[in-house]
């Protein structure tokens, strides 16, 4: 609990008759205080401070209708308030993330899976073209090197190069068809 003001004078100030100045007294005097309690159940320095902070923006807010006596008071049932909102939404995305992670770790083994099949798949079908055509495809698309690249390396022209790797991705998709078909439609 906060420390009670004793006093006259802090019980009986007005936000709306004393504004500003009322305001910046109560957050010097009060801010600490509620961020070490903030702190003590959050056990997190930037979710005690954005409590507090949303604590003060709240009052400031709705200044004209409070009717506050004791300030100590007031303000401590708010937080606590705002600390169990806050835990039962931690504990809501906690369970959230719980159960979505074995789902994306799962899902991810699957894709990685699958694009291990699909790549011992191209690897089967490319050994049924002409050796210097899988060679062309695979420094384009293995090794991302230009057209300009291979044409360069394997001493052909440009046009050459475009063809053999036309004439092997050609290949892939007719024989590639139904198993990205049958992939696409488990998705």
């Amino acid at each position: 609990m906060l420390a009670s003001a004793g006093s006259h004078k802090e019980n009986d100030l007005s936000l709306q008759r004393d504004g500003m100045a009322a305001f910046e007294a109560l957050y010097k005097k009060y801010w600490y205080q509620l961020y070490c309690v903030a702190f003590k159940y959050t056990t997190s320095a930037p979710d005690a401070e954005e409590l507090v902070q949303n604590l003060f923006e709240k009052i400031w807010r709705n200044r004209a209708s409070l009717q506050v006596k004791n300030w100590g008071a007031f303000l401590t049932v708010s937080l606590r308030n705002m600390v169990i909102d806050f835990l039962r939404q931690q504990a809501v995305k906690d369970k959230f993330l719980q159960n979505y992670k074995p789902a994306a770790a799962i899902n991810a083994l699957e894709d990685e899976l699958n694009q291990e099949q699909l790549l011992v798949l191209i690897e089967n079908h490319l050994h049924e073209l002409p050796e210097k055509t899988q060679t062309i495809f695979k420094l384009s698309r293995y090794e991302h090197k230009s057209v300009k690249e291979i044409a360069g390396h394997m001493q052909l022209t440009e046009k050459a190069v475009e063809y053999h790797i036309t004439k092997s991705l050609k290949l892939l998709r007719q024989h590639l068809r139904n198993y990205l078909n049958t992939y696409f439609t488990l998705l």
